[in-house]
């Protein structure tokens, strides 16, 4: 890889052609803003004046249906990608209602939509008019494409029979022409990015269904949607549902935002008490589950998590833990806003510490980047892997210091089409998540460089956007990584595997490129304000002909708002500093304006003037670095093959996983400690000479390999060294339970209760006696047919209690995943708890309040699957208790 400063154009494989330069601009950044009167609006329009209206006062003030651009860039109608292009021809070119007629010679996914596509701006809508074609006609498709997901009612295979279900009054957004249905993460993330200022009824009602009262309607939470191993809490990213809440929550004014956020409280404020007791980790304060968005497991985590998803479940994933980050800080913010002050004391305390955790945990130094996860509970080691979504979460979230977002933001790989979501690239694994482009994170990305203003990164974001919607004529829902295909060949890694048209989260993103870096809309709860973060690279060739841009139409609380940018003649270099904003012929300064402070129609008019930063510079890889995959992809996943006792110490045994002993160095890791790395490839074992004390606790080991790119593989299965014969592993079989439900069978080759794991029901050791003291891990050998490995919303979840007497002394919640067969089992996820040798302790295995799975919730109660329909369902078979004494 090289670290490189680029401009807009990124070599041959994007260019646009015949764009102008700085010196097509007409006039300077004053042009129209010094007399108060703005330029006539063609169509009919009303004039676009600055003048009479005041700092939002007395109402006179008027703002056209469109603002118009001054100026105009040449040959702005055609986009060239290789040997393919898009171009744009436009019907009353001076309408405040375009027509636009888009083509494109490239290869269509599923030759969807139609070739050439007509896209018409309606009355009321946003526009812009910037003096380029193709990207005003980009920006009214995006808003068409919402328009399109703008539904009355949702659909899904799995739900009601396949028959509709209706949308709350004012309707909801569905996701994609491929996905007919609402999802949590996928609203989530739409709403923040862009859908809250297009129609904030349509995208409360959608957050609104993924909020659920249990069945006695009580306990309002945040859906967790059906996933991998029966769903929450393997994977907890409904919490990232906040930070749709919390955008919407912006735009909504009156009796809709007091009634929004009162719900929005209540569900997040449960959602957050919940999780707490169930999957956060006391020991390193991060909360365990799933990546944020990439949830299809073998595409981001080793192969064998597939089938093995407790291992999903105990890991501690970036994104997610962002999400949880966010929601507490909102929660704490709402119940301020409520005058809860203690709860608002103890929300904000788990952030901070969880904001601190963050970075800590998953910060590597010596990578300038943030790891996407760590494994879980016996390898605690961050992985040397990455993704865009969780990196960009984290700047805009301050887990990061400015000058570490700004290093990370260099420091992540390009590709010539775009960022990938995740890197490096993972082997024989199908174009999905992994080798891909998302649009909905390069707009995450976009706004964390726009954060740290990195034009570099800004210029490939906005050009990644931009080239997606024109070549495909809709915005798609992810791209090959390297060729920007919307489907490449590629035997049996072909794909992206599933690419859906007008794919929600897509639009939502190429509008928030628009809204919120073109134009630089920033909303809060009190208001808005306008800071544009145009670089000199955009300056130069996306509007070079233009001396000024404009957004028209956008509504804010009931009102309607403008905002022209007036551009400067000469650029310089870096972002474009904003030298003044008015609001209706008032300085403003940088500050939000209030809702109080606005009009009936608005107009913000921002003077840039020339950019004085340094040019930025991302990692970018070039055809060169490409042809070589090992600059691209990672080791494929090492083993460890066996540990033992050699000269007193442990002796850690591991493989390649086929890579060449030339290709790799090994680097191996105990108790999430790197001990060791750039070992031979040809190596097949280690000693540990820090384990002298095996005999008395226990050491748990990893491997990863590196190529000599730096890309590292996955980390192995952890291995334990548990003293010889596992003596310090005690296993309590189901005939030495005390049960309360259930029938003790012999099936499925282990004895256990069957039919058990309903509320009441409990299994009891009494008299478990350690024999060291100190940390213990607690973990059941269970079953769980009622679902597949990767979908449901039955995981299993039953708390473990130990007693001293009547005195509890620890515990905590059980995951049990989805196995696809009732013949399955796997090992659970594990409870830590402090026990001393010789105390006779009684553990219980049963429900508390904690306890439970989505199947609680109301909004299944159309579910066709286990745990829907057919009523709360969270049995499973328990056919041994494992007690592991770590003993540290």
């Amino acid at each position: 890889m090289r670290t490189r400063t680029i401009g807009w154009l990124l070599g041959s494989l994007m260019t646009m052609a015949g764009c102008g330069d700085d010196g097509a601009s007409t006039s300077g950044p004053g042009a129209s803003s010094s007399s108060g009167g703005g330029a006539g609006q063609g169509g009919g329009g009303t004039g676009a004046g600055s003048s009479s209206g005041g700092n939002g006062q007395g109402g006179a003030f008027t703002v056209g249906p469109c603002v118009p651009a001054e100026g105009a860039t040449a040959d702005s109608a055609t986009w060239v990608d290789g040997d393919d292009t898009a171009t744009v021809t436009i019907d009353d070119a001076a309408s405040c209602t375009r027509s636009y007629t888009l083509s494109t010679t490239a290869a269509l996914r599923d030759d969807l939509p139609a070739n050439p596509r007509t896209v018409v701006e309606l009355d009321g809508q946003p526009v812009i008019r910037t003096g380029h074609d193709l990207f005003d006609a980009l920006y009214a498709l995006a808003v068409e494409e919402a328009r399109e997901n703008s539904v009355d009612a949702i659909q899904n295979f799995a739900f009601n029979g396949n028959n509709p279900i209706p949308c709350p009054s004012g309707g909801c957004y569905e996701t994609g022409r491929l996905w007919t249905y609402v999802w949590t993460r996928d609203t989530a993330y739409s709403v923040a990015l862009g859908l809250a200022a297009l129609d904030p009824t349509r995208a409360r009602n959608s957050l609104e269904l993924k909020t659920s009262l249990r069945r006695d309607d009580t306990g309002r939470e945040i859906v967790q949607d059906t996933g991998t191993g029966g769903s929450w809490p393997v994977s907890t990213d409904r919490v990232v549902w906040a930070l749709g809440a919390w955008q919407l929550l912006s735009f909504l004014g009156g009796t809709e935002r007091t009634g929004f956020r009162d719900l929005a409280y209540d569900a997040m404020k449960n959602t957050a008490e919940r999780d707490r007791l169930v999957v956060w980790d006391a020991r390193d304060g991060l909360y365990h589950g799933e990546q944020s968005f990439l949830d299809w497991r073998e595409q981001t985590y080793p192969a064998f998590t597939a089938t093995d998803t407790a291992q999903i479940a105990m890991s501690k994933a970036l994104g997610t833990n962002v999400g949880h980050l966010r929601l507490l800080e909102i929660t704490a913010a709402l119940a301020t806003e409520k005058g809860l002050a203690a709860d608002a004391t103890r929300y904000e305390g788990w952030a901070d510490e969880l904001r601190d955790a963050i970075h800590d945990r998953l910060w590597l130094d010596g990578e300038g980047l943030l790891s996407t996860y760590q494994p879980g509970t016996l390898d605690g080691a961050a992985v040397r892997r990455y993704d865009l979504l969780g990196s960009a979460l984290a700047i805009l979230s301050g887990v990061l210091s400015d000058a570490e977002a700004a290093e990370l933001v260099a420091n992540y790989p390009h590709l010539p089409q775009g960022a990938p979501v995740v890197w490096p690239q993972q082997q024989g694994v199908p174009i999905y998540h992994n080798r891909s482009i998302w649009p909905f994170v390069t707009a995450h990305w976009l706004r964390a460089a726009a954060r740290v203003e990195n034009d570099a990164a800004i210029d490939h974001a906005v050009n990644s956007l931009v080239r997606g919607a024109a070549m495909n004529l809709s915005n798609m829902e992810n791209f090959e990584a390297v060729t920007g295909a919307p489907w490449l060949d590629d035997g049996g890694a072909s794909g992206p595997v599933v690419n859906s048209q007008r794919q929600l989260w897509s639009v939502a993103g190429y509008v928030s490129m628009v809204h919120d870096v073109v134009f630089g809309l920033e909303t809060s709860q009190a208001g808005l304000r306008f800071a544009p973060r145009i670089t000199a690279g955009m300056r130069g060739e996306l509007f070079g002909g233009a001396s000024s841009i404009a957004l028209s139409n956008l509504r804010y609380r009931g009102k309607r708002v403008a905002v022209r940018v007036l551009l400067p003649a000469d650029a310089g270099s870096g972002v474009l500093e904003v030298t003044s904003v008015r609001h209706n012929g008032v300085d403003v300064g940088s500050g939000f304006v209030s809702e109080a402070n606005l009009a009936d129609d608005n107009l913000f008019e921002v003077t840039l003037g020339a950019g004085s930063g340094g040019a930025g510079s991302i990692t970018l890889l070039d055809d060169a670095d490409i042809a070589d995959y090992r600059n691209v992809f990672g080791p494929r996943t090492p083993n460890e093959t066996g540990l033992s006792i050699v000269n007193d110490r442990v002796r850690v045994a591991f493989d390649r996983g086929s890579e060449a002993a030339a290709d790799v160095t090994f680097a191996i890791y105990r108790d999430g400690v790197m001990l060791a790395e750039g070992l031979s490839g040809s190596a097949s074992t280690y000693d540990d000479a820090g384990s002298a004390d095996h005999a008395d606790r226990t050491y748990c080991y990893t491997v990863e390999t590196r190529f000599a790119s730096g890309n590292a593989s996955q980390h192995a299965r952890p291995a334990c060294y548990w003293g010889p014969g596992s003596e310090r592993v005690d296993v309590i079989g189901a005939a030495s339970f005390t049960a309360q439900g259930g029938t003790l069978v012999n099936e499925y080759g282990y004895q256990h209760y069957q039919g058990w794991g309903d509320a009441a029901h409990t299994l009891t050791v009494a008299n478990y006696t350690p024999s060291i003291s100190g940390r213990h891990l607690l973990q059941v050998l269970a079953g769980n047919g009622a679902g597949g490995y990767t979908t449901g919303i039955t995981c299993g979840v039953k708390s473990v209690e130990v007693y001293d007497g009547a005195t509890r002394v620890g515990g905590g919640q059980l995951a049990m995943p989805h196995l696809g067969a009732w013949s399955e089992w796997r090992d659970s996820t594990l409870v830590s708890v402090d026990l001393d040798a010789g105390t006779a302790y009684t553990i219980v295995i049963g429900e508390d309040d904690a306890s439970g799975n989505m199947s609680d919730f109301d909004h299944f109660s159309l579910y066709d699957g286990t745990g829907g329909v057919s009523g709360r369902f969270n049995r499973v078979n328990v056919a041994q208790l494992k007690v592991l004494a770590v003993g540290d």
